[in-house]
Parts: structure tokens; C-alpha cells; sequence
């Protein structure tokens, strides 16, 4: 009995032994970390003030931590620079946080920089600033081009693996500076990719879940790309009546099915997908000497606009691409022409308003001639075949009793841009990329809100008329302009004789111009870990081709959807796309025009795009800021105040709670 029981007894114990060696060591975390700071001119800053790291096996790293790029002579000079931190545990694991300094004033801005980057050893040449920007916006209105000013340190070596920082700046005529630091990781791959494509058959399947339109167009890039290869076939599949489900259903295949070679996704989608180790990187295909893009400019991997290559490097620290763009909308002002064209010609503006100042402000003019522009709108739908676009008088005095001159159609996407546009920080993520929220403790977000309540009387949400969308109040004239994406701008083509349509760039905030910007929306596609290498190589081959000059061409023109390369914007046949003319030189009408007219505004601002940085749940902090928003926009009480700070207080709380932190 004595020796069972020591038997047990030694059991149990390799067991727990056994339980805590396999016990999953974590990377440590940065407490106290503040992503933008802005100081004064001369002022004294510690760039690790307030910050600590901590690490769940090893205690208190704070002492281990590594600043790279700072310099205090930054701190006599007025510009935007950016430093980075660095932490590693004993077990190797680390943690990397950038950090933007603002000092004084500043007017230059870098844009495109990819802060963090791979390089695959025997890759194509090295250029860490490719497709990197930089402006000066000393006058917002014409701001002065300093591309080919910007500089870089080039203390790296392509041939060792390794970490390297590397410092870009800029610096205009009056000695104001943007800085911003790259972390570069130089690895060798742990397998080469196969050194040929195979003519051996291969068979690839594609998720996703777009509508009719979509799936056509994407059957037909499968066909297409099987003439050019003839060996490779692609099955397209719709999985999921929205972005949503198509999510879930890839999840249950990661956990216990079979997994598709390419699957469509949201950069949050993407990033779980990640933290379920189903995807591969992209990074060894994009540079490689054989299988990468080509060198010409109309091919090369930098033609695809920066905002789309840094949306879709964001998922690690080192910049491992995990996804290719696919349909890229943005949003834009739609407005009724007529009623602007009018202003115009009885000189109260002289053209459509650039700032949502501008715009406000022509409110009480909007509400003079409301009334005649409704009659107007709904004496040509009441004379139409179709009675279900017939109004009754009851209706009618409905529709201008509920009048509002300006909507936007998305209450998440109205916070977040507009916090961007008057200078705040949103969200971030932490070493373990999960999500970090910014927004509650940043003055911004506060200011944001204010304007947005001082103007609530004339600027709504659809929720206002009881409706999703605002495409339905717009065109029958009551509310002027609406807020919306372009991939569904042609929801609000309005009925034909009623009126014409306008859609404009994106407003912005004539306070902050520099923080002039617009979000980037729509899907990304993912190679998955399943399949064979050929089968990989093949899926990587189909990336290639759908993002190519002609298939972007040719989608865009087809769905509204915006080219994810520059050259396309140039090319002829687009730009008379944007003109309002067909390829025979006719003129476009109904939704086809609508289309026309939102690809045109937005080309006018495709430099100037955002994305929200993407972190498993990231979509559940946008439903809670939507409400945030929706309390502000849709409140009747008179302590704004109060009102502000509750709707913070509650997306706050509620995404916390969602995401667990």
C-alpha cells in the first residue's frame, strides 16, 4: 500500500513538473505608455517618463529598457519625431512600442514610413523609405512637396540577421524637422520557397463573402488567370452572407476543418487568423528575385498606394505582410448640386465647402430654401410611374418637419475620423498586439465631441429618421449632403429629374488642415497555411494578378471600388471614367455616373487615407464608440458636459470589457 501511494505520490509530482515546464511563457508589457506626446519648444522630456516594463516571469524589465533614435536636439527644434522602445525577457521574448513626439507647432509631415520592416536574406535590393512622402504645410492650402529632401541612416547589414534602427527625416527651409525611426529585422527564411512554379495541375480554393456584383468579377479574374496559367485552377467561393460569418466559418475550419488557400478578411479578422497560426507571410514572396513583382513602375510592389502596403504590414512588430489589398473603399461628401449650385449663384460661396466649418455655416441658408427644393424633389417623384415613390401631403410635411441639412452615415467611422481630423489618438496595441484604447484619456476626443454636440441640430446620424442609412433621406431632399463610402455611393443616385448629384473629397477640420485625412476601408486577401508549397506559390500567383494594373482597371470601373495602384489613376480610360464618359466617349448616367463621380473625389484625396491600427475585437470598440457617438449626436439634454464624458465613460467600459483588459 506504502508503495502504491509513493507511486502516486511521484506521479503527481511529474505531473506538475511536467504542467509548469510547458506553461506558456508571455513577452512583457509596457505600463504607462502614452503613443503621442506633445511638448513645448525648449522643454525638458525624458522619453521613459511614467513608463515601466513588466514581464509575468521575470518582474520588473524597466531597468532593461532600450531607447532607440531618440535625441535630445529634437527638443530645440520645432517638428514631429518618432522613437522607439525596445524590452526583451530573459526567455527572448520582447516588446517594441513607437512613440511620437510632437514639439511645438510643427508643419512637416513624413508620410508612408513603415516603421517596422523584414528583409529575407538574397531578397530584391533594400529601400526603406520606398514610397515614403514628406510635405510642409506651412500653408495648408498649397503645401510644398519634400520627397526628395528626405534622408535615411544606413547602419544595417543585408547579409547578417539581425535588428537594425534606422532614422528617417526631412527638414524644410525653416529648420522644422519630421523624424521618424524604422526597426529593421534581417531574417534567412526557415524553408526557400520552390524555386519554379509547377506545370503539374493545382487546384486553390478562395473564401469570401461579397454580393453578386464581386463574385462575378472575381470568377472572372479565376477564368482569366487560368488562360495565363493553364495548369492552375480557382475555385471561387462565396462562404457567409457577410464579412462576419465568412470570419466564424474560417475560424471553425482553423479549429477543425479544412481550411481554404486564400480567404478574404478585415485587418482584425486577419489578425486572429494570425493568433491561430492559419496564415502565412507574404513578405518572402513580395521581394523574391523570381516570384516577386516585377521592377517596371506599373508593377512594382511600390505602386500599390502606402496607406494600403502599411495597412496591410501592421500585424507584427517586424512588418510581415499577412495580406494583399482587395476591395478598397474610402468615404466621401455626396450633396445635392442643385441646391449648392444655387448658393453659388447668388453669391453666398463660390464653390462646394473644403471644411466642415465652411459647411456649418451654411446651415441657416440651407433652411431658408429647404422647403422649395422638397416640393421640388417630390413634385417629380409624385408624377412618377412607380407610386411607391409617391408622397402624401402628410408625408411630405413629414419630410420637412424632419429636415437636417448635413448626415453621416456611419456613427463609428464619424468618431474615429473626426477624432483624427482634430488631432487625437484612437487606439493602439501593446506588445502582445492586443488592443490598447487611447481614446478616452486624449483632450481630443473631448474637443472632437463638442463641436459635434454645439452642432447636433444640423449635422445627424440615419438613426434620426429611423434608418440605416441616409441615402433614402437624401434623395428625397431632406438633408442636403450625407456622409458615405464609396462602395455604396450609388445608393444614393437620386431618382432621375429631381436632381443632380455632387460628391466631394473628404471635409476636414480648418483648425488642424494638417491632420487633413479620410479612413480607408474594405477587405484584404490572406494566403493560408494549408496546401502544398506549389499550392501556396500558386495562391501567391493569383495575389499577384488580381492586384495588377489591367484586373485593378478593370475592377474598379466595374464596382466603384478603389484601385489599390497608382498607375491606374493615370491611366486614360480612368480618367475619363472620372469625367463622367463612358470608354466611347458617352456621357454615364444613373448609378454608373454616381460611380464616376465618387472613384473621381476619391482620387483627389487617395494620399491622404488612414487606417485604424488591427487587433482581435478591434470591430467591438467600433460599436462601442458608434454609441458613444449616437448619445452625443442624438442627445436632447442640455449638460454637454455630462453628456460627453458619459458617452467616453461608456465606450470606454464597454470595450474594455469586451476586450478584456
Amino acid at each position: 500500500m506504502k508503495k502504491l501511494f509513493s507511486l502516486m505520490m511521484i506521479v503527481s509530482i511529474l505531473l506538475g513538473v511536467s504542467a509548469c515546464a510547458t506553461m506558456r511563457n508571455t513577452p512583457p508589457e509596457f505600463k504607462g505608455l502614452r503613443t503621442v506626446v506633445e511638448v513645448e519648444l525648449d522643454a525638458e522630456y525624458d522619453p521613459l517618463e511614467g513608463i515601466t516594463a513588466v514581464d509575468a516571469q521575470d518582474g520588473n524589465l524597466t531597468e532593461m529598457i532600450d531607447v532607440q533614435g531618440f535625441q535630445e536636439a529634437w527638443l530645440k527644434k520645432v517638428g514631429i519625431y518618432t522613437y522607439k522602445i525596445y524590452v526583451e525577457d530573459k526567455a527572448g521574448l520582447s516588446a517594441e512600442a513607437s512613440i511620437t513626439l510632437k514639439v511645438g507647432n510643427p508643419t512637416v509631415q513624413l508620410r508612408g514610413v513603415q516603421n517596422g520592416q523584414s528583409y529575407y536574406i538574397g531578397s530584391k535590393s533594400f529601400d526603406p523609405i520606398r514610397g515614403v512622402t514628406a510635405f510642409d504645410y506651412t500653408d495648408p492650402n498649397n503645401p510644398v512637396d519634400l520627397t526628395d529632401q528626405i534622408t535615411y541612416t544606413q547602419d544595417y547589414n543585408l547579409e547578417r540577421t539581425g535588428r537594425y534602427s534606422i532614422t528617417v527625416s526631412v527638414e524644410n527651409d525653416k529648420g522644422e524637422v519630421a523624424s521618424e525611426v524604422i526597426s529593421l529585422t534581417v531574417k534567412t527564411l526557415a524553408k526557400d520557397l520552390p524555386a519554379e512554379l509547377t506545370e503539374e495541375p493545382i487546384t486553390i480554393t478562395l473564401w469570401h463573402s461579397n454580393g453578386d456584383s464581386i463574385d462575378a468579377a472575381v470568377k472572372k479574374y479565376a477564368a482569366e488567370f487560368s488562360k495565363v496559367y493553364p495548369n492552375i485552377t480557382v475555385n471561387v467561393v462565396k462562404q457567409g452572407s457577410n464579412y462576419s460569418e465568412l470570419k466564424d466559418l474560417t475560424v471553425k475550419a482553423i479549429q477543425g476543418g479544412t481550411l481554404p488557400n486564400i480567404v478574404q478578411g478585415y485587418p482584425d479578422h486577419v489578425m486572429e487568423y494570425i493568433d491561430n497560426r492559419a496564415l502565412i507571410s507574404l513578405t518572402p514572396y513580395i521581394d523574391h528575385p523570381i516570384h516577386g513583382f516585377g521592377d517596371a513602375e506599373d508593377e512594382a510592389f511600390v505602386d500599390i498606394l502606402p496607406n494600403y502596403r502599411l495597412e496591410n504590414s501592421q500585424y507584427t512588430a517586424d512588418g510581415e505582410y499577412y495580406s494583399m489589398p482587395f476591395n478598397k473603399s474610402t468615404e466621401v461628401v455626396i450633396y445635392n448640386k442643385q441646391v449648392f449650385d444655387e448658393l453659388i449663384a447668388n453669391g453666398v460661396i463660390t464653390e462646394f465647402p473644403k471644411t466642415w466649418q465652411e459647411l456649418f455655416a451654411l446651415a441657416p441658408e440651407l433652411e431658408k430654401i429647404k422647403d422649395k427644393h422638397i416640393d421640388r424633389i417630390v413634385g417629380v417623384l409624385n408624377q412618377s410611374s412607380n407610386k411607391l415613390l409617391h408622397k402624401t401631403p402628410d408625408q411630405i410635411k413629414d419630410i420637412k418637419s424632419k429636415f437636417v441639412p448635413f448626415a453621416y452615415d456611419s456613427a463609428d467611422n464619424a468618431f474615429i475620423t473626426l477624432l483624427r481630423q482634430w488631432g487625437g489618438t484612437y487606439t493602439s496595441i501593446n506588445a502582445a498586439r492586443g488592443g490598447v484604447l487611447d481614446f478616452n484619456e486624449d483632450p481630443a476626443t473631448t474637443r472632437m465631441l463638442s463641436f459635434v454636440y454645439d452642432n447636433k441640430d444640423i449635422f445627424t446620424i440615419p438613426e434620426h429618421w429611423q434608418t440605416d442609412y441616409a441615402s433614402d433621406p437624401f434623395k428625397v431632399g431632406q438633408a442636403f449632403v450625407t456622409i458615405g463610402s464609396t462602395g455604396g455611393t450609388r445608393y444614393n443616385t437620386p431618382e432621375p429629374g429631381t436632381f443632380d448629384l455632387g460628391i466631394a473629397p473628404m471635409l476636414y477640420n480648418e483648425d488642424l488642415p494638417e491632420f487633413n485625412t479620410a479612413i480607408q476601408q474594405g477587405t484584404n486577401m490572406s494566403i493560408t497555411n494549408t496546401g502544398t508549397d506549389q499550392q501556396k506559390l500558386a495562391s501567391w500567383y493569383f495575389l499577384k494578378y488580381i492586384t495588377s494594373k489591367d484586373v485593378q482597371l478593370d475592377f474598379a470601373m466595374e464596382t466603384g471600388y478603389q484601385p489599390v495602384r497608382n498607375s491606374v489613376y493615370s491611366i486614360p480610360e480612368y480618367q475619363n471614367f472620372f469625367t463622367g464618359v463612358d470608354a466611347n466617349g458617352n456621357a454615364l448616367k444613373g448609378e454608373n455616373l454616381t460611380k464616376s463621380l465618387g472613384a473621381r473625389a476619391a482620387a483627389i484625396q487617395k494620399d491622404t487615407l488612414f487606417f485604424d491600427q488591427a487587433y482581435v475585437g478591434s470591430s467591438k470598440t467600433r460599436d462601442a464608440v458608434a454609441v458613444a457617438y449616437e448619445r452625443v449626436v442624438l442627445s436632447d439634454s442640455l449638460d454637454k458636459d455630462k453628456v460627453i464624458r458619459d458617452a467616453i465613460a461608456y465606450a470606454y467600459d464597454e470595450a474594455r470589457r469586451v476586450l478584456g483588459n
